[in-house]
């Protein structure tokens, strides 16, 4: 393969985020409310409680803490994260699935209890929404917080303790997968199903959690690709030079075997470097496979 795949992805992310039912299935959908403090619901980094009779049962969650999330898995066919907007509101990162949107929550006028977030017609079964604060604000706002405050599931409910991936094929959409920073889809048949997501911002991170004794990274490489920083178990393993001409598809980046049996976590991460041959940084992420 010659031609370069190019990281071009927005035009993805619509598609997976914000697919619209029609009006006799959304009459057919039955939502749940999961409080912010669900055990479905998990925090990283520094969050506040909020008490107001404006939330959804009088509390919610805020921070304006660069690289804090709130994640939770769910099953279900919708998802609709409720929170406050208003003028000291800023930006969030939302990966669901592997795709990923930035999500302004600035308001002129603040709003309790808004629909900030909502994606429907996803496939029934399990999925993963993480939200991400960057510390970036619009325009207008004079602030950089964001609100959890409650999230709406059609058709389904929270799951807690996550998801873990078991033996076989894990594609990039998997919802025991974890990502953080800034992650673009990319389709081509070149991928395997079809599809891979990218980074290339220092600091990105994909986290896979599975059951059994090994792992390896699938990905493509080409002349833009960069260094990636490799962790097993939260443990740095290596780091690998990505950069490859011509261009490689479905790639094994890295694997590991001989783990012994049991829940385990894979960690990619974009350094935001590249070797002095490569026109890029970019790291990509295509499947894994999960060794029993």
């Amino acid at each position: 393969m010659t031609n370069r795949v190019m990281p071009i992805l927005f035009v993805l992310l619509p598609l997976v985020l914000t697919l619209n039912v029609s009006p006799a299935s959304a009459q057919r959908a039955s939502t749940t409310r999961v409080e912010q403090d669900d055990p479905s619901v998990t925090y990283s980094g520094n969050w506040y409680s909020n008490d107001s009779t404006g939330h959804s049962r009088g509390v919610a969650a805020l921070t304006n803490a660069p690289g804090a999330r709130a994640t939770m898995s769910f099953t279900g066919t919708g998802i609709t994260w409720v929170g406050v907007m208003d003028a000291w509101a800023g930006l969030a990162t939302v990966h669901l699935d592997g795709a990923m949107v930035v999500v302004n929550t600035y308001r002129e006028v603040g709003d309790y209890q808004h629909a900030i977030f909502t994606a429907r017609g996803l496939s029934s079964g399990t999925h993963t929404l993480s939200i991400e604060v960057t510390h970036e604000r619009g325009e207008k706002t004079d602030g950089s917080w964001v609100w959890i405050d409650a999230f709406d599931i059609e058709n389904g409910s929270g799951v807690p303790g996550g998801t873990t991936a078991a033996a076989g094929r894990v594609e990039e959409n998997h919802p025991a997968l974890m990502f953080t920073g800034r992650w673009y889809g990319n389709a081509n048949a070149a991928h395997s199903e079809g599809n891979a997501v990218l980074a290339m911002d220092s600091g990105s991170r994909a986290t896979i959690t599975f059951n059994g004794t090994g792992v390896s990274w699938m990905g493509y490489r080409d002349e833009w690709s960069g260094i990636a920083r490799v962790y097993v178990d939260g443990e740095l393993q290596t780091t690998i030079d990505n950069y490859l001409s011509p261009s490689q598809a479905r790639a094994i980046l890295y694997a590991i075997e001989g783990l012994p049996f049991g829940t385990h976590a894979l960690t990619i991460e974009a350094t935001g470097t590249r070797n002095a041959s490569s026109k890029g940084s970019w790291i990509w992420l295509d499947a894994f496979d999960v060794m029993r």
